[in-house]
């Protein structure tokens, strides 16, 4: 006599983000499918992100017989189901279970680089349910082929933040840019993972980050002379930007001129406008 265990997945969260999947110019979401590949095929979320469950989740992957996967893209869940029916969890599992993921980022350039505002009393929260203290216009976490890139309106409030923290373990407390917060029935059917009956939906829900555009400052060492550009400019890891010094520049430069992209290591903010000073 024997017999298997068989796993479902329960969902799949997808990472992604413009700086290592745009090419210069050329945007991700417009790309060939076959450029996406290419690109995707150099992705890792490793390179900016460390992605794991809360201990308290850790508990109820045990309790109900769920397994985290780890990918280059993001993550999954499994979970044991029947084996007379694999679209149904094997311990029948409450519709308001909660699963929590701690977002910390490993990449001290990150903030150069990603479209974000960054601030120490607010958390980025990813959740398929509204929390009390936030408002009607609250940003659902997005499915794979929602066309939605992360802004600052995930940001929630201090209050949230708070919230949110205090039911972390001590351990967990420190350097936290985001939680990922998800309930098997969402607010809304869209984001269900499962139906009220408890069949599995397997949804896939996308963190898209973009890049960050700046003003190109290039700063002449000898005459300490600088320009910048008219309009900021993407940063990407691949590709190049081709500038223009008649219309890219005011004044416009000598048209047989040319610049260098910068890297992201040297970005200032000044008010409201980010610059990235190249030297010369």
């Amino acid at each position: 006599m024997s017999f298997s265990i068989t796993y479902g997945l329960l969902f799949e969260l997808t990472f992604r983000h413009n700086y290592f999947l745009n090419n210069g110019e050329e945007i991700f979401a417009t790309m060939s499918n076959d450029d996406k590949e290419k690109m995707l095929k150099q992705f890792d979320t490793d390179f900016f992100t460390t992605i794991k469950p809360t201990l308290e989740t850790c508990n109820l992957f045990k309790n109900y017989k769920m397994v985290f996967k780890k990918t280059k893209t993001g993550f999954k869940v499994y979970i044991k189901v029947k084996e007379t029916d694999e679209a149904y969890p094997f311990i029948k599992t409450p519709v308001d279970l909660n699963l929590n993921f701690l977002i910390k980022i490993n990449d001290y350039q990150f903030e150069n680089y990603t479209n974000l505002d960054f601030t120490l009393n607010q958390l980025y929260l990813f959740s398929n349910v509204k929390p009390l203290t936030e408002p009607v216009s609250f940003e659902y976490i997005p499915k794979v082929n929602d066309n939605k890139l992360i802004s600052n309106s995930y940001l929630v409030s201090q209050e949230t933040t708070v919230n949110l923290i205090s039911t972390l373990e001590p351990s967990e407390k420190q350097d936290v840019f985001g939680i990922i917060s998800l309930t098997l029935k969402a607010d809304n059917v869209a984001g269900n993972i499962v139906t009220n009956g408890g069949k599995m939906l397997s949804p896939n829900f996308k963190i898209h980050f973009d890049n960050r555009k700046t003003l190109w400052k290039y700063i002449n060492r000898k005459t300490a002379v600088e320009i910048a550009t008219n309009t900021p400019k993407p940063l990407t890891r691949s590709g190049y930007v081709e500038l223009d010094p008649i219309t890219d520049f005011t004044p416009s430069q000598p048209a047989d001129s040319q610049y260098p992209n910068p890297s992201v290591k040297s970005i200032i903010k000044v008010n409201s406008d980010y610059y990235s000073e190249i030297f010369i």
